[in-house]
C-alpha cells in the first residue's frame, strides 16, 4: 500500500504542480513481492506495459520479471527498446494488419492473435522468430461491470472455447487468456484452469506455452495456493511453459498526482475547490465515474469540498471531499493510487498541459523524467508544417 507518509514529503518536493510521481521504493518493493509469488507457483513473470509504459518504469520493473507484454507496434518497439536482449517480449490485440504483423515479429518472442480468422490470415506471415499462438475466451464472467469484463456477452476478447475445441491440435504453439480484472481472488484463475483444462484436453497437452493473463493485483497477503494449483493441472498434461503478465498491479501504488487548488468558492452552500490538475490526467475517473483516493481526506472531517479540474467540462469533478483542516488557495492537493492507466491515457483537452513526471528515488531524491512544452502540443495539432507571423 502507497506510504501516506512519503506522499505528503512528496507533495512537498515537486516544484511545480501538476505533477505524477512515481515512487521508485513502492515500485521495487511490489515487483519483488510479485516476482517471489509467480516464482513460488512456478510460472514465469512478464509486465504488461498498457497500465504505465514510462521508460523509467519499465527499466525498473524490468530486473524483476523475464519479459514484457505489448499491445500495439509503438508498445512492442519500446519494449524491445527497453528489455534489448535480456528478456521476451509478448504480443497480443485485438486485430493486427499485415504490415503490423510484420514489424511485431521481428521484434516479438511470443504472439497470441485474437481471433481464428486473424490466425489463419497470418500464419502464413510467421517467422521462425516468433512463437504463434491464439487467444481464447473462456466463456466465464467473475467481473461486475461489463466494461472492465473480458469474457462479457458477445466479447472481442478471444476465440470462444467452444469454437477453439474443434480448432485441432498441433497447429497452435500456445495460448493466451485473461479474464479478471483488477482481481484479489485467485480462486478465479483456478476456476478457469479447471474448465479451461476439461475442455480442451488435447489442444492443451500439445502446447509448447500458456499465458494466463493479468487481472490480479497480488497484495500482500494474497493467497496464491490457487495460481500453484493452477499451473501443477497445466503441467501435469505436458512440459508447457507458463507465463502470467499482470500490469497494473506492478504500478497503481506507486504513482501520486500532486496538485494545486487554484480557487475556493461557494456554489449552492457547497465549497468548491478548483485545481490545477483536470480528469484529462486521470481519464477513468471521468470513464468509470468512480472518486479516486485523497491524501488526508477524513469520512468525519469537519470541512466539505466538491474538488473539481479546471477544464471547461462541468463534469471535470473528482468528488465531494471532507478534510480535518480547511483547504487554501495554495494547498497541494495529493491523488494516490494512481500509477496504472493514469500517465499513457491523459489527454490535452482544452490544451491543458500533461502534469511532469517525477520518479521520487529510493536516494529519496526528486528526478524529472518528462515534462511536455507547447512544441509537443503544437507539433501533435500541426502546426509545425506552417509558418505564423
Amino acid at each position: 500500500m502507497p506510504d501516506d507518509a512519503t506522499a505528503r514529503l512528496v507533495s512537498k518536493l515537486v516544484p511545480n504542480t501538476p505533477a505524477l510521481v512515481y515512487d521508485e521504493s513502492e515500485l521495487v518493493d511490489t515487483a519483488s513481492r510479485i516476482r517471489r509469488m509467480a516464482a513460488d507457483a512456478g510460472c514465469d513473470l512478464a509486465y504488461a506495459m498498457k497500465p504505465c509504459t514510462l521508460a523509467w518504469a519499465l527499466e525498473t520493473i524490468a530486473p524483476f520479471v523475464t519479459g514484457f507484454a505489448a499491445s500495439s507496434p509503438f508498445e512492442a518497439q519500446l519494449g524491445r527498446q527497453i528489455l534489448d536482449d535480456r528478456g521476451a517480449l509478448h504480443y497480443h490485440s485485438v486485430a493486427v494488419t499485415k504490415s503490423e504483423f510484420e514489424q511485431v515479429a521481428e521484434l516479438a518472442d511470443f504472439m497470441s492473435l485474437n481471433s481464428i480468422t486473424q490466425f489463419h490470415a497470418r500464419q502464413p506471415q510467421s517467422n521462425d522468430r516468433v512463437s504463434l499462438g491464439m487467444r481464447v475466451n473462456p466463456g466465464i464472467s467473475f467481473v461486475a461491470d461489463e466494461r472492465y469484463d473480458p469474457c462479457r456477452r458477445h466479447s472481442k476478447l478471444g476465440a470462444p472455447i467452444d469454437a477453439l475445441s474443434t480448432f485441432g491440435s498441433r497447429i497452435l504453439d500456445g495460448l493466451m487468456f485473461h479474464t479478471n480484472c483488477e482481481s484479489d481472488d485467485l480462486r478465479h484463475l483456478l476456476a478457469t484452469v479447471s474448465s479451461m483444462e476439461r475442455r480442451l484436453t488435447q489442444v492443451i497437452s500439445d502446447l509448447d506455452w500458456l499465458n494466463l493473463g493479468g487481472g490480479y493485483m497480488f497484495r500482500e497477503g494474497t493467497d496464491t495456493t490457487p495460481l500453484r494449483q493452477s499451473v501443477e493441472i497445466l503441467k501435469s498434461r505436458s512440459n508447457t511453459k507458463i507465463f502470467i503478465e499482470p500490469g497494473a498491479a506492478f504500478v497503481r501504488d506507486a504513482g501520486y498526482i500532486v496538485s494545486t487548488v487554484l480557487d475556493i468558492f461557494d456554489s449552492n452552500g457547497v465549497d468548491v475547490a478548483v485545481l490545477d490538475t483536470t480528469i484529462n490526467h486521470m481519464p477513468e475517473v471521468f470513464e468509470y465515474q468512480f472518486e479516486p483516493e485523497v491524501l488526508d481526506y477524513q469520512p468525519e472531517g469537519e470541512h466539505r469540498y466538491i474538488l473539481a479540474g479546471r477544464s471547461c467540462l462541468a463534469g471535470d469533478i473528482f468528488g465531494d471531499y471532507t478534510f480535518d483542516d480547511p483547504l487554501k488557495i495554495g494547498d497541494r492537493v495529493t491523488f494516490m493510487e494512481m500509477g496504472a492507466y493514469t500517465q499513457p491515457k491523459a489527454h490535452t483537452f482544452n490544451g491543458i498541459n500533461l502534469p511532469d513526471v517525477y520518479a521520487y528515488t529510493k536516494e529519496g531524491n526528486l528526478s524529472l523524467l518528462a515534462s511536455m512544452k507547447y512544441e509537443h502540443f503544437a507539433a501533435r495539432n500541426g502546426a509545425h508544417q506552417h509558418a505564423y507571423s
